[in-house]
């Protein structure tokens, strides 16, 4: 094993301890509404997880102060962006590497985009979404029943 493959394992296992850190002190729905109602979603048992369930996930970023929504079409632990609020961000597609525990490492990409972050599940199958680098957004992958870009209501 060369200098530069012992640095990148080095780096990767940084990156991932310092993720992990970061969303273990981090409160659970930390600066977003109380819902009045519990929502459905199929629940996950985040230990057991071997791959992303197939589905859509709605997913709000944060892009340089403004929110944009992006509809990701999940099969087979690959995704693609089906539906964007953002032109750019339109057929980024990835493929989701397990971590562990419900943790996942995605690198998207499409003509005029790249991005890596961490998909992180919550029991009740949503997931908190954090990017490298993480600038302290609050992101979030809601499963949703079509490519709409409309939040959720909470008895879906």
């Amino acid at each position: 094993m060369n200098t530069h493959e012992v640095t990148m394992k080095a780096t990767r296992k940084l990156m991932i301890g310092l993720v992990l850190s970061a969303v273990a002190a981090f409160p659970a729905g930390y600066g977003q509404q109380k819902a009045v109602e519990t929502p459905s979603w199929a629940p996950v048992n985040v230990f057991e997880m071997k791959a992303v369930p197939d589905g859509n996930f709605l997913v709000n970023l944060q892009v340089a102060g403004e929110e944009c929504r992006l509809n990701f079409k999940v099969k087979e632990n690959q995704a693609k962006c089906v539906r964007s609020s953002v032109l750019r961000f339109q057929g980024l597609e990835g493929k989701f590497q397990l971590i562990g525990n419900g943790v996942f490492l995605v690198s998207f990409a499409n003509r005029e985009h790249r991005a890596t972050q961490f998909w992180l599940f919550r029991p009740e199958g949503t997931a908190v979404v954090k990017e490298v680098p993480d600038r302290g957004e609050v992101q979030t992958a809601v499963p949703v029943q079509d490519d709409t870009l409309a939040p959720p209501k909470r008895d879906q």
